[in-house]
C-alpha cells in the first residue's frame, strides 16, 4: 500500500510535499518541481515560506493549530512564487499527517496549478460583462427565461419600446404588449417551445409605447448549461421588411470549456502515433488553420516547425523526460509567416492512452517589445546627454543607472557612481538654492528643472541643465527618478556675453538721455558766453571769469558729445573711405602725441576694403585707442596699428553675440603695456569706468570708441594678457562704393550777415532767445514761435515772404517735420534748417544725417549758427537746401 501511495505521489499532476510542524519541507514530488521550479534536493530542508510572497505570509498562521485541533484539511486558493520570481495561481490543500497514535506529526501540502483556470475565469467574467453589455446595447428587444418559464431578464430596449415596467415583466405579462389577434398564437408557440426544447420563432405585432403596433420577429432558443436550461430570445423590428426571412447568429455560450476559452494555444498529441488529437480555437487561429485541417494529422505533416529534424530529437527527449520547455521557439503559420512562441510540453496518461499536451504562447509581440527596449537602450547609450536613474526606495536615493553620455560629460566611470547619491557632483560654488529645489522635488515626487554648477571628476566645473522626472508604475507608485543632464556651459557663456551687451545698451540709453538734457542748457551757456567775450574789451576784469565760463561750457559740450558717441546718438556724416587713409593722415599727429618712449609701427594692407563711416569719428576712435595704449605703457613700449580684410563667419558670431557675419575691414591697435585683468575687461566700455586715479581720466575714452563703432555698424573686440599687452580690434562693414573726396570745409570764424526774414520755431525759451539775439545782431528779421501750431498760424497769416524756417524737431504738438511741410505749402520759396539734440528724429535715420536735409546739432555756437544759416540761404537751385526740398526728401526717405 505504501509503495502504491508513493507511486501516486510520484506520478501525480499536483504538486505534493510534506513538512514538519515548524514548516520545514521533508518531501517533494516531481510535479512540485515542475510547478515551483525547484528540485527536491533544493527544496527539502527549507522552510516553506520561500514559496510564499510576503503579502501572503499570514496564510500560514494558525494552520498547524487548526489541524492539531482536529480539522481534517484546509483548502484555499492563493499565490505562490516560482523559482524565477513569477507569481503563479495555485489551489492548496493542507492535510494532517498523523502517527499511529493519531498525533499530528506533520502536514501534507498539495498544490494545483490554477493559472489557466484563473485566466479562464477572468476571461469568462469579461465575457459575461461583454455579454450583458451587448444585451443592453442591442437595439432589438432581448429577453431570457429559466426552464420553468420564469423571466430572468428583459433588456432596456424592451421597456423603452413597450412602455412596460419590470413589475409587468415579473408578472409574466409580456403578452399584454402584443396585438390582441396575435396573443394566443404567441403564447401557444412559447408553451410548445418550453415543453419540446425546440427553438422558438414567431412573428407578431408589438405595441409601441405610443400605441402604434409594428411587426416583430421573435426568436428564442434553449441554452443548456451546468445550471440547467435557459431560454434566450430576441425580438427584431421587421415591420419595414416583413416577409423576408432573416437568420440570427446565435450567441456564444455563456460558459465555455476551459480548453476552448484559453488564451494560449493548446495542442494535444498522441504520444505514440504523433497525431494531433485536439487543438483549441486560439491555436488554430494563431496558426491560420481550420480545426479540421489539424485533427488526425501527424505532427510533422502540418509544417509548424522550421527545423523538423531538431524538433524530432526534442520530441524524443520529451518522451523520455516527460517535460520540455522552449522560451523562444520559432513556428510557422499556414501561410509561412514566422511567429515566436513560448513552448511547454508535458507527457501524461489518459486512461490507457499516453498523450502530450503542448501549451503554446505567442510571444511575437513580447519579442517585438524586447527589441524596442533593446533599441531604446542603444539609443540612450548613444545620446550625448547624461542620463541617471536613481532608486528612491533605497536609502539615500542611490544611482542605479548611468548612461555613456554621463560618463563622457563628467569623466566618472559607471562603477564609480552606482550606489552613490548624486551630490558628489556638487562643489564649492554649487548654488545651494538650486540643490534645495531638486531635493524638495524629489521629496514631493514631482518633476524639476534647474541649472546648477557641477564638477567633473578632474575638478573642472560645468553648468548642468538638470531635468529630474519621477517614474511611476501602472498603479501610480513612485519607483525611480530619471535625471537628464545637458552641459550648457557654452550657452551660459554666451548668455553672459549677451547680458553684457544689454547692459551696455541700457547704460548707453541712460548716458544719451543725460547728454540730450544738457544740450539746450549748453547752447545757452556757451552762446551767451561767446557773445559776452566778443563784446568785452580785452582789459575788462570780467573777461577772465566769462572766459572760464565759456571754457567750462566747451568742456561740458565735449563730454556731452562723448556721451552721445557712446550711446550712438551723435549725428554722423558718413562717407565711403579707406581706413588706410585715416591712419596715414593721423600718423604724424599720433607720433607727436605718443612721444619718443613709444615706438609706433603701422602695417597697412594694400587693396583694403572701403567702409562707410564718419572720417572725423574714425580719427577719434584711433586717437582714443592710442591714448589708452600710451597710458598702459608708462615706461614706453611699442604700439602697432594694422589694417586688413577679414570675413567673420557664424562661429565667430556665436562666440560674440554683438557681432554679425560678413566681410569687414579690420583696424587693430596693439600695445605692449601692462595688460587688462579679466574682471576689468568686462567693464572697459562702460562710461565713467576708469582704473586711473581721480582727476586723471573721465572714463569716456573707450566708451566713445564703443559707441562710434557700434553706430557705424561695426564691432569692437579686445584681447589682453596681463604683463604682455592688449589688442583692440575694430571691425567696420565693407562698403561697395569707392571712397569719395573729403566733405570737410573750414571757413573764417567771422559771423556772416544778412537781411532776410527768418521764422524761428523753438519750444525752449532760453535757446529761442539766444538764437533770436544772434540772428538779429547779424541783420536778419526774426519771427518767433514757441510751438508748431503758432508757427503755422504766423506763416499762414503773413503775405510777405519768409526766406528761412529754423525749427526744432521735437516739440509739443506738431513736430518740426510737420511744421516745415505746412509752412512750405503757404510759402513754397522758404528754405528749412532743422535743429535738434536728438538723433531719433524723422530727419535722421539711426544717427546718420539724411541726404537732402539741412541740420544743426545742439549745442551750437553763435558763429556756427550764423554760418549754417548763411549756407542754407546761399545754396544754389540744384542744392538740397532749396525751399521745401529738405522735408520732401525726408518724407521720401521715411517711406
Amino acid at each position: 500500500m505504501s509503495a502504491n501511495m508513493a507511486a501516486v505521489v510520484e506520478w501525480a499532476d499536483d504538486a505534493i510535499f510534506s513538512e514538519t510542524l515548524d514548516g520545514v519541507l521533508t518531501s517533494w514530488n516531481p510535479a512540485a518541481g515542475r510547478l515551483y521550479g525547484w528540485t527536491a534536493s533544493e527544496a527539502i530542508g527549507r522552510h516553506e515560506s520561500f514559496l510564499v510572497p510576503p503579502e501572503k505570509a499570514n496564510e500560514l498562521d494558525g494552520i498547524t493549530t487548526r489541524l492539531s485541533a482536529g480539522k481534517h484539511a484546509e483548502h484555499f486558493e492563493t499565490v505562490r512564487i516560482h523559482r524565477d520570481g513569477e507569481r503563479i495561481d495555485v489551489a492548496v490543500t493542507f492535510s494532517p499527517i498523523l502517527d499511529t497514535d493519531g498525533r499530528l506529526v506533520g502536514i501534507s501540502d498539495i498544490g494545483r496549478d490554477i493559472c489557466q483556470r484563473k485566466r479562464a475565469e477572468r476571461t469568462l467574467q469579461r465575457n459575461e460583462e461583454r455579454y450583458r453589455t451587448l444585451i443592453e446595447s442591442i437595439p432589438a428587444l432581448v429577453f431570457m427565461y429559466d426552464a420553468t418559464g420564469k423571466p430572468l431578464l428583459y433588456n432596456r430596449r424592451w421597456y423603452e419600446y413597450t412602455g412596460q415596467t419590470p413589475k409587468d415583466v415579473a408578472a409574466d405579462n409580456w403578452h399584454d404588449a402584443l396585438h390582441p389577434d396575435d396573443v394566443a398564437g404567441a403564447i401557444a408557440a412559447w408553451d410548445r417551445c418550453k415543453s419540446s426544447r425546440d427553438p422558438y420563432a414567431i412573428e407578431y405585432r408589438l405595441r409601441r409605447a405610443d400605441g402604434v403596433y409594428r411587426w416583430f420577429l421573435s426568436q428564442g432558443t434553449a441554452l443548456e448549461s451546468t445550471e440547467g436550461t435557459e431560454w434566450v430570445g430576441i425580438s427584431t423590428d421587421i415591420d419595414d421588411r416583413r416577409g423576408m426571412e432573416e437568420s440570427l447568429t446565435s450567441t456564444e455560450s455563456r460558459y465555455r470549456r476551459l480548453f476552448e476559452a484559453a488564451q494560449d494555444g493548446i495542442l494535444i498529441v498522441d504520444a505514440v502515433s504523433r497525431q494531433v488529437f485536439d487543438v483549441n480555437p486560439f491555436l488554430a487561429n494563431l496558426l491560420g488553420y481550420r480545426h479540421d485541417e489539424l485533427l488526425g494529422k501527424e505532427l510533422w505533416e502540418i509544417g509548424l516547425f522550421r527545423d523538423v529534424e531538431s524538433n524530432k530529437a526534442a520530441f524524443r527527449t520529451l518522451q523520455e523526460k516527460g517535460y520540455i520547455r522552449y522560451d523562444d521557439l520559432p513556428l510557422a503559420t499556414k501561410d509561412g509567416r514566422p511567429i515566436q512562441v513560448e513552448f511547454v510540453s508535458n507527457v501524461y496518461d489518459v486512461g490507457r492512452d499516453r498523450v502530450i499536451q503542448c501549451n503554446i504562447r505567442d510571444i511575437t509581440e513580447r519579442k517585438r517589445t524586447e527589441d524596442v527596449l533593446w533599441m531604446r537602450n542603444r539609443v540612450i547609450g548613444a545620446v550625448t546627454q547624461g542620463i541617471l536613474i536613481t532608486d528612491p526606495k533605497q536609502p539615500d536615493n542611490p544611482i542605479v543607472y548611468a548612461s555613456p553620455g554621463f560618463v563622457q560629460m563628467t569623466g566618472y566611470k559607471v562603477g564609480e557612481v552606482l550606489g552613490r547619491n548624486c551630490r558628489f557632483l556638487q562643489g564649492k560654488d554649487t548654488d545651494l538654492e538650486a540643490v534645495a529645489r531638486v531635493r524638495e522635488a524629489v521629496r514631493a515626487g514631482e518633476p524639476c528643472t534647474v541649472e546648477v554648477l557641477n564638477y567633473q571628476k578632474n575638478g573642472t566645473p560645468f553648468w548642468n541643465e538638470l531635468s529630474v522626472s519621477p517614474v511611476r508604475d501602472e498603479t501610480g507608485i513612485l519607483t525611480h527618478f530619471v535625471g537628464v543632464q545637458v552641459n550648457v556651459t557654452e550657452r551660459k557663456k554666451l548668455e553672459e556675453k549677451f547680458r553684457h551687451v544689454q547692459k551696455m545698451e541700457a547704460i548707453g540709453q541712460l548716458a544719451g538721455g543725460v547728454a540730450h538734457d544738457f544740450n539746450n542748457l549748453l547752447t545757452i551757456i556757451n552762446g551767451y558766453s561767446e557773445i559776452l567775450l566778443q563784446s568785452l574789451p580785452l582789459d575788462d576784469p570780467s573777461r577772465h571769469m566769462v572766459t572760464q565760463i565759456f571754457k567750462a561750457g566747451e568742456r561740458s559740450a565735449g563730454l556731452t558729445r562723448q556721451l552721445l558717441a557712446f550711446s550712438r546718438q551723435q549725428v554722423l556724416a558718413p562717407r565711403v573711405l579707406v581706413l588706410n587713409e585715416i591712419v596715414t593722415d593721423t600718423e604724424q599727429m599720433l607720433r607727436r602725441l605718443l612721444g619718443e618712449d613709444v615706438r609706433l609701427t603701422t602695417t597697412l594692407t594694400p587693396n583694403l576694403w572701403a567702409v562707410r563711416a564718419d572720417p572725423g569719428q574714425v580719427e577719434q576712435v584711433l586717437m582714443n585707442l592710442a591714448v589708452n595704449a600710451q597710458d598702459a605703457m608708462p615706461t614706453g613700449g611699442r604700439l602697432t596699428i594694422e589694417t586688413r580684410n577679414v570675413e567673420l563667419d557664424e562661429s565667430y558670431v556665436q562666440a560674440h553675440p554683438e557681432a554679425r557675419s560678413g566681410p569687414f575691414a579690420l583696424l587693430s591697435v596693439t600695445d605692449t603695456g601692462n595688460g587688462i585683468p579679466p574682471d576689468v575687461i568686462a567693464r572697459i566700455f562702460e562710461p565713467f569706468f576708469t582704473t586711473k586715479e581721480v582727476g586723471k581720466g573721465t572714463g569716456l575714452g573707450l566708451a566713445t570708441v564703443y559707441g562710434i563703432v557700434k553706430q557705424s555698424g561695426g564691432h569692437v573686440g579686445v584681447y589682453s594678457e596681463v604683463g604682455v599687452g592688449t589688442t583692440f580690434k575694430v571691425y567696420l562693414p565693407r562698403a561697395e562704393r569707392l571712397p569719395s573726396g573729403s566733405m570737410i570745409a573750414r571757413g573764417l570764424r567771422v559771423s556772416p550777415r544778412g537781411a532776410e526774414t527768418i521764422l524761428l520755431v523753438e519750444d525752449d525759451h532760453g535757446v529761442r532767445g539766444l538764437t533770436r539775439h544772434v540772428l538779429s545782431e547779424c541783420g536778419y528779421t526774426v519771427l518767433e514761435a514757441a510751438e508748431g501750431d503758432d508757427a503755422v498760424r504766423l506763416a499762414t497769416g503773413r503775405a510777405a515772404p519768409i526766406h528761412l524756417l529754423i525749427t526744432d524737431v521735437v516739440m509739443p504738438g506738431p513736430g518740426g517735420l510737420l511744421v516745415a511741410e505746412r509752412v512750405t505749402q503757404r510759402h513754397p520759396e522758404v528754405r528749412v534748417l532743422f535743429v535738434s539734440g536728438y538723433t531719433d528724429d524723422a530727419v535722421i535715420r539711426h544717427g546718420i544725417l539724411r541726404e537732402g536735409v539741412n541740420f544743426l546739432q545742439k549745442p551750437f555756437s553763435p558763429v556756427a549758427l550764423t554760418f549754417k544759416v548763411r549756407e542754407v540761404l546761399d545754396a544754389t537751385e540744384a542744392g538740397t537746401s532749396k525751399a521745401g526740398t529738405g522735408p520732401q526728401l525726408a518724407d521720401r526717405a521715411e517711406h
